[in-house]
């Protein structure tokens, strides 16, 4: 929350300084798919060699929904932030299943937000988009202390089409791509379990419905 907080005031500033730039807000359902590599490492006793490592590569789709505020510098460009208030899960994976030392793990992300600049095509209402996501990764897992927080960032583009349905209300339909940089995390302990999550990419279809005054 804190992000989006910094990202709107920035806006709200930029804005403010010339008052001829429109404002816009706006609300979108998104249908998404998120692919990754995990990659579990358990070490011996003493920390200083790994015992076993245990590599998957998953992949999951989720709907939500998000919030975006823009401020157009002219006819052509707009700089814009996306948040999404809601966390997202990916599935729990479950090692040793039927085993007495039955483990589960899954990701959750949170405060997944984008700061873009919306570039206007000559081409009807369409539109591209180029910018830069961040979200908070935190790995829970069962039989094991609790992980350290970490976040990832990386870099989102993608195609829409903007369409005028009132005065200063429009609909608008895109598909945007994202690439994540790797994260690692591990429980804490002397006999460490270390999580990474490599090569993180996503897919993104989103409808919005934005206002502009």
């Amino acid at each position: 929350m804190k992000k989006l907080i910094i990202a709107i005031s920035s806006l709200w500033l930029f804005a403010s300084s010339a008052m001829s730039m429109d404002l816009s807000f706006g609300v979108s359902g998104n249908m998404a798919a998120y692919a990754a590599k995990g990659i579990e490492k358990n070490f011996n006793e003493e920390g200083t060699a790994i015992d076993t490592t245990t590599e998957e590569y998953g992949a999951f789709k989720e709907e939500y929904g998000s919030i975006l505020v823009e401020v157009g510098l002219n006819d052509v460009i707009s700089l814009g932030v996306d948040y999404v208030p809601q966390v997202i899960e990916t599935p729990t994976n479950v090692a040793n299943k039927g085993e007495g030392n039955e483990n589960t793990v899954r990701a959750e992300f949170e405060d997944l937000t984008t700061v873009y600049a919306k570039v206007n095509m000559p081409l009807g209402g369409l539109y591209m988009k180029l910018g830069y996501s961040q979200v908070d990764v935190t790995s829970i897992e069962t039989n094991a202390n609790s992980y350290g927080n970490d976040s990832t960032s990386g870099a989102t583009f993608g195609l829409g089409y903007n369409k005028e349905i009132a005065d200063g209300l429009s609909l608008r339909a895109e598909i945007t791509g994202s690439q994540f940089e790797n994260v690692k995390a591990n429980n804490g302990q002397t006999n460490r379990t270390e999580i990474e999550v490599d090569d993180m990419i996503g897919a993104r279809g989103t409808i919005s419905l934005v206002k502009t005054f």
